[in-house]
């Protein structure tokens, strides 16, 4: 079987090529990313000699590398993506790019050229926007709150309209905060842990009292 991993050099994409290539012989995997803030090689340096495992440098919004790279595969899991909510409020025109030029690249893709493949797209419950009691589920109203959430929301909105109109096969996983080994260290708990080491004042975002999910 070969799959297509799309940003699997940053922080979740790097884990689940180790766990693929761990649980499953019989998968090849292709992985490219960009090489754009939040991936890095030396996450998985260590496979390069691996030969399930290849690595391409390349945009997901290139159209003609990704039709190329897209026709052999029997599924594609979508980690690629501007990830981080202050940078999408200072500079909201890059999130456009991957987050949502990149989806719908994919998409006619697999439209054009591989139509069998499933397709899995890795979102965030951010899409949900701002909870003030209880919880979010499956079925909660998508209501973006910030510039990153709106262009994950509307790389979702794409790929439940690819699936319904041209029926591809394809999922949405909107997954809450995560963290773990090669994470970056720009967030929460990495930044915690680093700044605690190193004696230095750890930021407290309001009034300190927020609640949130980690797994």
């Amino acid at each position: 079987m070969k799959l297509l991993v799309t940003g699997g050099l940053g922080f979740i994409g790097s884990n689940f090529i180790r766990l693929i290539l761990h649980e499953h012989d019989d998968i090849h995997i292709l992985n490219i990313d960009d090489l754009r803030l939040g991936s890095n090689p030396e996450n998985l340096r260590d496979l390069n000699e691996n030969p399930r495992y290849e690595f391409c440098r390349g945009d997901i919004a290139d159209e003609k590398l990704i039709a190329g790279l897209i026709k052999d595969a029997h599924a594609i899991v979508n980690f690629a993506a501007e990830t981080h909510v202050d940078r999408s409020i200072a500079r909201p025109e890059s999130f456009l790019h991957s987050n949502v030029q990149g989806v719908f690249n994919l998409l006619e893709a697999l439209r054009h050229h591989n139509s069998s493949a499933r397709f899995v797209q890795i979102s965030t419950d951010e899409v949900y926007g701002d909870i003030l009691k209880g919880s979010f589920t499956e079925e909660s109203t998508v209501k973006p709150s910030s510039p990153y959430s709106a262009s994950k929301a509307a790389g979702d909105v794409f790929v439940q309209a690819y699936a319904r109109t041209y029926g591809l096969i394809a999922m949405i996983t909107r997954c809450t905060n995560n963290y773990g080994p090669y994470q970056f260290p720009e967030k929460l708990i990495p930044k915690t842990i680093l700044r605690a080491k190193r004696g230095l004042r750890i930021p407290i975002y309001g009034t300190g009292e927020n609640v949130r999910d980690w797994i």
